[in-house]
């Protein structure tokens, strides 16, 4: 039993090498264990693109009013056609915002009452459309605002 912990402690290779291995694994070990998390929270490995699609991209305030109620329709889908359901769409600008969130058929319609100033003949809405595994859609100056008839 001597001679064993004679060897032991005659072993610089032993003591050397333990805490160099136990660091390596510890490396290893972090290392794993982060790509196993990021592949829990965030499940999507390549996030899909979304076709957006607004109507009507044009709208009107009448004339001698400062501000009036668009319902502007919102439909997105995926690169292959299919209606994407469940996804956040904003619509801000002119001093008001909306939002809400599509249906099963990838449409959503938003009601806004966006304001131009007096003496202001035309201004822009912006649109920010977020989505489960798909890319951010965000657009600024996208849905102009005219006064008068377009």
């Amino acid at each position: 039993m001597q001679c064993i912990k004679k060897n032991l402690r005659s072993n610089n290779f032993a003591v050397i090498g333990l805490p160099l291995r136990l660091t390596a694994s510890l490396i290893i070990g972090i290392t794993a264990l982060s790509i196993i998390l990021s592949f829990i929270l965030n499940p999507c490995l390549f996030a899909g693109k979304m076709i957006v699609n607004i109507e009507p991209m044009i709208n009107s305030i009448p004339s001698g009013s400062d501000e009036h109620e668009f319902s502007i329709t919102v439909t997105i889908t995926d690169k292959d056609g299919y209606s994407v359901k469940d996804a956040s769409v904003l619509i801000k600008g002119l001093g008001d915002a909306a939002s809400d969130i599509t249906d099963p058929n990838g449409e959503v319609i938003i009601k806004i009452k966006p304001r131009l100033e007096e003496g202001v003949q035309e201004g822009y809405l912006d649109i920010l459309v977020k989505a489960g595994c798909m890319e951010e859609f965000q657009e600024e100056n996208i849905i102009k605002i005219i006064r008068g008839r377009p």
